[in-house]
């Protein structure tokens, strides 16, 4: 058991060594440090369970068009009300739709996030208010109740924290709303919003009942939250609503024609927020787990090597009566000391790394607030500490322990036959740190490729110069208090909007839309086409519908390939005309013209003559090919939600406070949110692989550094250990450049030996990252080479210095020497 005195004699004998100290600690600081900050973020996003009681039970439904290929489409009121009679199943189902409002009691109005939801939704959860109450079965009504409870950041930012808000009436799209209840601080809602974090949750009876069959097909909900019966499993759950959904598509077979595929989809809660993150956060955690192997590699072969320069004092004090207990338990302090102060400058680096990588992470990243250096975390930095400890430790004991003491203090210092053993040593370790930092660089390289494709994938507009920005028309509950619900109201804020806009210095055009291309998902509508054969197509044809002014297509920088785009003459009133793009054209007109033909939405809706054909534009993801669009004439089929689109003068900015200005003077309650160019928002959709791509260059560049250091000790260490030798040599006749080409070669060697494992393991791992990659495959020949000739230069660098120490060495000094 070590004493008081083998911590101070451990204590003065790392002082006497300070360089070797500081570069240890450091390099495994940076290990634990990163790892540690990783796996906060990781543990915090991913393998936390929710913070919810029995959070195994949550789950969402949802439903699928199998025919589409479409796995989330939603649920209709009708279908949330037979799922609320399964009581087999279910204990509680809440019904969900995400919206977004205008909050403008207060001296500023907000855009706010809001959620209906059904009454029970809080009891679903088991979660209380903390402040007030919420939802009972007395706030149960057809429709939106004029009731809600509010986050704590909402309570704190508009109703300053006062406890006495509960009661109060806040004015939402027009509507007096009282504040029933303040949700505790870090309650969020579990699942997907439309710009951010909820705020304000209002009951909704969602106006359906299972007994009927009209909307059974407007899957407006966002999805059912419900948690499963305790003598219920998933896989049960889904078995059995399989059935159900067989029974009801037999029932209401108009509603679900058999061709669209529908299904019930019942997908864990947690798998349902954290999922889509997963595997970029893995992915994360694997890389900074390879980073924290080089550094162990690395300290590891620093204390090999320091065992070796220590072997004559080993076998003094074996000579002297100590045993090899002690000595082994005397190197175990010294271990303990340095792994000691590593994990707590680690600790350190950790905090400052948490904050620096959420500074970093993506916006819409889940769970991001429950993200702390909390216990586990610093318990996970205690754990590997200890372990780099014991491997410390154990490292050089085992070197030691073949310590021969005649043959070390005979030859001075030197034991051939352990110096054998600790040079091949000394020889793995580096090719480990070669191999690590070939998989991270591969896999650095593969994504940065990925990020540089999908940024210079042609999205179909013009972003350059290009500002958006997002406005929505109050919809109050009572229609008849609705000023925009009136089109005609409509059209006349937007003919405002459009001209004050225009005015303003600095701008060349102006649109407005209700839809931004890559600025978020809008569900396609089921069409009907004109003289279409329904034999034609497997499934009904579908269509993203955009409500567009005339310069939209200017504007954005879009060609009008057919016929003509929307006019000022396109009005209400007017034959129903519309634009659509050239991915509808070929999938619903299959080469012929569709200018003059025409297309619906419903049997009772009026026909939609097409009178041009644009150029295509990526809708909602880079990843995705063309969808088929139909750009509607604003005045004809107008919207509450709209998005201006404004075209700057090249090198001109800061419009965004005189777009605000020129919209209060219309209306004064009308917030405008989500300013942004359209650079932005098309780097928003690459946003997690930037991050990802980011760190595994950091992780790979660091690895690469600590593989330096490595090929540069060993090349070192061995030109001072066969010193004599290469004196020996020279005197013998052998020529400078070939006393360098032989340290050089031997770095080379053991490199390439690392870049061959190294190269395998990454052709191994790939399928890793596979699922984050796009125009980039695993085995992408370039990034592969562009890795060999990088390690290839990185292990010349670190071999020269040794190697033009060793062809200058003087024969006769080091004949001379011991």
């Amino acid at each position: 058991m070590p004493t008081l005195r083998d911590v101070q004699f451990a204590i003065r004998t790392l002082t006497r060594s300070p360089g070797f100290v500081v570069i240890v600690v450091l390099t495994l600081a940076l290990g634990v440090g990163a790892s540690t900050a990783i796996f906060s973020v990781v543990h915090a996003v991913v393998l936390r369970p929710l913070d919810y009681p029995e959070p195994a039970r949550l789950v969402r439904i949802t439903s699928e068009l199998r025919g589409f290929g479409a796995t989330d489409t939603g649920v209709s009121p009708p279908e949330l009300f037979d799922y609320q009679t399964r009581t087999d199943l279910f204990t509680a189902v809440a019904g969900m739709m995400p919206i977004s409002a205008n909050v403008t009691s207060g001296t500023t109005p907000e855009r706010v996030e809001m959620m209906l939801v059904s009454w029970n939704y809080f009891s679903v959860l088991r979660v209380s208010a903390a402040h007030g109450r919420t939802f009972g079965p007395e706030d149960d009504t057809p429709n939106v109740a004029n009731v809600a409870v509010v986050s704590d950041r909402f309570w704190r930012r508009r109703l300053n924290g006062d406890t006495q808000a509960i009661g109060k009436t806040i004015v939402i799209d027009t509507d007096p709303i009282v504040v029933v209840g303040v949700m505790p601080p870090g309650f969020v809602h579990p699942g997907r919003t439309v710009h951010g974090e909820v705020d304000i949750w209002s009951p909704a009876g969602f106006g359906g009942s299972s007994s009927i069959s009209p909307g059974r097909g407007r899957r407006r909900l966002e999805g059912c939250l419900a948690r499963l019966q305790t003598s219920v499993t998933l896989e049960q759950a889904r078995a059995r609503l399989a059935d159900y959904g067989v029974l009801v598509s037999q029932q209401f077979p108009s509603d679900y024609p058999s061709r669209n595929g529908w299904a019930p989809r019942v997908i864990p809660l947690h798998e349902d927020v954290v999922g889509a993150i997963a595997t970029p956060m893995f992915v994360l955690l694997s890389g900074v787990g390879l980073l924290l192997l080089v550094a162990c590699v690395n300290v590891a072969h620093l204390f090999l090597a320091r065992s070796s320069a220590r072997r004559q004092e080993v076998a003094i004090r074996q000579a002297l009566g100590a045993s090899r207990r002690r000595l082994i338990a005397q190197l175990a302090v010294e271990s303990a000391l340095v792994a000691a102060v590593s994990g707590a400058l680690g600790v350190l680096l950790a905090s400052w790394g948490v904050r620096g990588l959420l500074a970093l992470a993506p916006s819409r990243l889940p769970r991001v607030e429950q993200v702390t250096l909390d216990a586990t975390a610093i318990l996970v930095a205690v754990a590997i500490s200890a372990a780099v400890s014991v491997l410390f430790a154990v490292v050089p004991a085992l070197d030691l322990r073949r310590v021969s003491t005649f043959s070390v203090l005979k030859e001075g210092g030197r034991d051939r036959s352990t110096n054998g053993r600790a040079g091949r040593a000394r020889n793995i370790l580096v090719g480990v740190e070669v191999a690590i930092a070939t998989v991270l660089l591969v896999g650095a390289g593969l994504l940065t490729r990925t990020v540089i494709e999908l940024l210079n994938v042609p999205v179909g507009i013009q972003s350059d110069g290009l500002l958006t920005a997002r406005i929505s028309l109050p919809r109050p509950n009572p229609p008849a208090v609705g000023a925009y619900l009136d089109p005609e109201r409509r059209v006349a804020f937007y003919r405002e909007a459009e001209r004050r806009i225009s005015a303003l210095p600095g701008v060349e055009r102006v649109a407005i839309s209700s839809q931004i291309p890559m600025g978020g998902f809008n569900p396609p509508l089921f069409i009907e086409v004109d003289g279409l054969d329904p034999g034609d197509t497997a499934v009904r044809p579908v269509i993203h519908c955009f409500e567009v002014s005339p310069a939209y297509f200017d504007t954005l920088g879009m060609r009008v390939l057919r016929g003509r785009g929307l006019a000022a003459a396109d009005r209400a009133g007017t034959q129903p005309v519309a634009v659509v793009s050239e991915a509808a054209a070929r999938a619903y007109w299959k080469g012929r013209d569709p200018v003059g033909r025409r297309v619906r939405f419903a049997p009772e809706t009026p026909w939609i003559t097409i009178v041009g054909v644009a150029s295509d534009v990526l809708n909602r993801r880079l990843t995705e090919q063309p969808q088929p669009i139909l750009y509607r004439s604003l005045e004809q089929s107008s919207d509450l939600s709209l998005a201006l689109l404004i075209r700057a003068v090249p090198g001109f900015s800061g419009l965004g406070e005189s777009v605000l200005r020129e919209i209060k003077a219309i209306d004064a309650d009308l917030p405008v949110y989500a300013v942004r160019t359209m650079s932005d928002l098309i780097e928003a959709t690459v946003a997690t692989r930037q991050f990802l791509m980011r760190m595994v260059i950091a992780f790979g560049t660091t690895a690469t550094a600590l593989a330096l250091l490595g090929i540069y000790g060993v090349m070192a260490y061995s030109v001072s250990q066969r010193n004599r030798e290469i004196g020996i040599r020279i005197a013998l006749g052998a020529r400078q450049a070939d006393v360098a080409k032989m340290v050089l070669g031997r770095g080379i060697v053991l490199t390439a030996a690392g870049l061959v494992v190294g190269l395998t393991a990454s052709l191994a791992l790939s399928r890793l990252i596979a699922s984050q990659l796009f125009g980039v495959n695993p085995t992408d020949p370039i990034t592969l080479a562009s890795v060999v000739l990088l390690m290839t230069l990185v292990a010349t660098a670190a071999a020269y210095v040794p190697a033009r120490r060793a062809a200058r060495v003087d024969p006769v000094v080091a004949l001379r020497s011991p």
